[in-house]
């Protein structure tokens, strides 16, 4: 008779066995559906997929791979210790229990403690404001305000186009100066030219050859005033710039950090704090960065495709991510971790944006759609609140309007009875879509209504960003052409 030595351990061949097993053990609700195909390198939704539908696949996944044991924690393999020589602790907790992580330097822990203080009182600021808001409010007046807002945006229309004569290729990426008396645009051609807001004409090239390939990432600093504007190639660099400070019509980049990322950056950003600024790229990545010493703070994986959108909450605390593995994250950057994960979308997530009240996230997707999340009713489901069918085809990007400048856009209301008149704030009042159906659309973000849809390019629109005060809006595309559209009140 054979006789098992001690250091054996019996090989189970019983496939069949460990397959039932599994198939068993198929979760039945829908979130974990999707985690499992997650981590099963599966897309996690298709395109008009129900959540029955989306169980049967991820069974006939696990039905077609005999050889893996979905539901087992631990893997029998040949030659293991035996169980007395393991800890209480190894035996009771599996490696998928584990927290994962990698430590921070000295650097990352400074940064985030000073997050961390700048988020507290910037929150504090806002939350008092909403509740001096909700105190005082007048329904009729806020009736009104939103009325004369929607009838400002519908009179919006084209004041100028441009096509940048140095330019060869398409306009990927536009943004207002803090001031909202410059618009920076990226090209595909690698250049980054700095246009006049007023008459569309080119005041500065930054440097030819910005970028050695697509310049498609660009942010200016709204927050302090180090006038300094941010972008982002193909090539995975990250330059600096000072425009408003040139004295020639070309300059060079005042930092430039090269090899940022190992591939094309899709978004850069600057974080409220101004010292700090993010970047997204195709390597699956998003990365923070100490603008002064130019040091990476952190890199921080979680998407299984591209990561093509990001956005800074305006406190300061809260970093979004988008992927084109149409998923949508929501990073405390004060902690380092996820704390949300929107899923709902059917595709990718080209762009998404915080709306100024610190509540509402709206996202862009390959799915012709945007979705509305409100931070404060996000359940287990993570459900969006509103999803506006907003164009026939990809979203591009989508803009909260943020106000940093004179309010042109509101005029004054009164109560019920035509007396005490005010004037409401206009700030985070609308939102502006692109999209590659060659339009940009504007919505109320009180109800979602589409107030007007801005006629003009006859190509693709890549890009779009709305001026300090609401009264202009700037957008571009693969007909080349940037077009600034106002409303009446500037006009």
């Amino acid at each position: 008779m054979y006789k098992m030595e001690l250091n054996e351990v019996p090989i189970i061949n019983d496939n069949v066995g460990i397959q039932n097993a599994s198939l068993n053990n198929i979760p039945t609700l829908d979130e974990d559906v999707r985690a499992q195909l997650r981590k099963l390198g599966e897309p996690v939704t298709y395109f008009g997929e129900s959540a029955s539908e989306r169980r049967d696949r991820l069974t006939k996944l696990i039905s077609e791979r005999p050889h893996q044991n979905f539901s087992f924690d631990h893997e029998i393999v040949a030659n293991e210790p035996e169980s007395g020589d393991l800890q209480d602790e190894d035996m009771s907790e599996s490696d998928d229990d584990e927290d994962f992580y990698t430590p921070g330097d000295q650097a990352l822990y400074d940064a985030r403690r000073r997050i961390l203080s700048y988020s507290l009182a910037k929150a504090g600021e806002r939350v008092n404001n909403l509740k001096t808001i909700s105190k005082n409010q007048d329904f009729i007046k806020i009736l009104k305000h939103r009325r004369n807002i929607n009838q400002a945006l519908s009179k919006f229309d084209i004041m100028g186009t441009q096509v940048i004569p140095q330019n060869s290729r398409t306009i990927s990426a536009v943004r207002f100066s803090k001031n909202s008396s410059l618009i920076a645009c990226g090209s595909w051609d690698g250049d980054i030219y700095v246009l006049d807001s007023t008459s569309l004409t080119t005041k500065y090239i930054l440097s030819p050859n910005s970028h050695t390939e697509k310049a498609s990432a660009l942010d200016w600093d709204l927050y302090t005033d180090s006038q300094l504007l941010v972008s982002g190639g193909n090539e995975g660099n990250i330059n600096f710039w000072k425009p408003e400070e040139a004295v020639e019509t070309k300059m060079n980049p005042v930092i430039s950090i090269k090899n940022g990322h190992k591939q094309r950056i899709t978004k850069t950003l600057f974080h409220p704090l101004g010292c700090f600024t993010a970047s997204t790229s195709f390597d699956q990545t998003w990365k923070l960065w100490d603008i002064t010493t130019q040091q990476c703070l952190m890199t921080q994986e979680g998407h299984s495709r591209e990561v093509f959108a990001g956005s800074f909450h305006r406190d300061g605390s809260l970093f979004t991510s988008g992927g084109l593995d149409g998923v949508t994250r929501v990073w405390d950057l004060r902690s380092g971790r996820a704390i949300a994960t929107l899923q709902k979308h059917s595709k990718g997530v080209y762009s998404c944006d915080w709306s100024p009240n610190g509540v509402h996230l709206a996202t862009a997707s390959g799915d012709c759609s945007i979705k509305i999340w409100d931070m404060r009713k996000l359940s287990n489901r993570a459900d969006e609140i509103f999803t506006i069918p907003a164009h026939t085809k990809i979203v591009s990007e989508v803009r909260f309007f943020n106000r940093r400048d004179r309010d042109v856009l509101p005029t004054s209301v009164v109560d019920q009875y035509g007396n005490n008149p005010e004037t409401l704030d206009s700030n985070g009042t609308f939102l502006v879509t692109s999209s590659y159906d060659g339009l940009v659309n504007i919505w109320s973000s009180d109800n979602w209504v589409k107030m007007k849809s801005l006629k003009g390019h006859n190509d693709k629109v890549l890009c779009c960003d709305i001026n300090g005060s609401g009264s202009a809006i700037v957008s571009g595309g693969w007909d080349r052409s940037v077009k600034l559209w106002k409303t009446e009140t500037e006009k």
